[in-house]
């Protein structure tokens, strides 16, 4: 199969036949996607197949803190007694179709590279990541290891933004 890189959702992109493994995800998708990213609360990024409009996997992210408490030890230092500017990564899925095809980890990717370009000019010290359930923090954690756990929340995973440039530069 052939997939488009992730781009921002527009109004005439299919959802309605998006389904995957979870309904919440789901659901998002189909029922508020498009007003969130036509206000511009949630930014959307989808990815569709060649020549089509249908929905086969996406992303939603946007900007938001995280209070010391809920940070990781490696996130507060140098914090003062603030809250801590992060872009959070709040949904990721893949329709149950297109399953296999790397499209979940490629979205990641495009996360945490979009991330890194604007993570140095807009103050964000980290990404933070809320995975649904288990299976989707044990997701996270293989692909991007760096990630650390929240002490008040197993399922918000934090990568700073020092670390997600090291990775990249390992990686690349």
């Amino acid at each position: 199969m052939s997939y488009l890189p992730p781009r921002p959702l527009e109004e005439r992109d299919d959802v309605d036949n998006f389904h995957s493994q979870s309904n919440e995800q789901t659901s998002w998708l189909i029922r508020h996607a498009k007003q969130s990213a036509a206000s511009n609360s949630t930014k959307v990024f989808v990815v569709t197949q060649e020549n089509e409009r249908n929905v086969v996997a996406y992303y939603a992210w946007t900007m938001a803190h995280l209070h010391l408490s809920d940070s990781p030890t490696r996130l507060t230092k140098g914090a003062g007694r603030y809250p801590q500017p992060v872009a959070l990564l709040a949904r990721l899925a893949v329709d149950d179709r297109h399953v296999g095809y790397g499209l979940g980890a490629g979205l990641l990717a495009d996360v945490i590279a979009r991330f890194i370009l604007i993570g140095g000019e807009i103050g964000c010290r980290g990404l933070l990541i809320h995975a649904e359930s288990e299976e989707a923090r044990r997701f996270y954690m293989h692909l991007v290891p760096e990630l650390e756990t929240s002490p008040t929340d197993r399922l918000h995973l934090v990568l700073l933004l020092k670390d997600a440039q090291q990775t990249l530069r390992h990686r690349a």
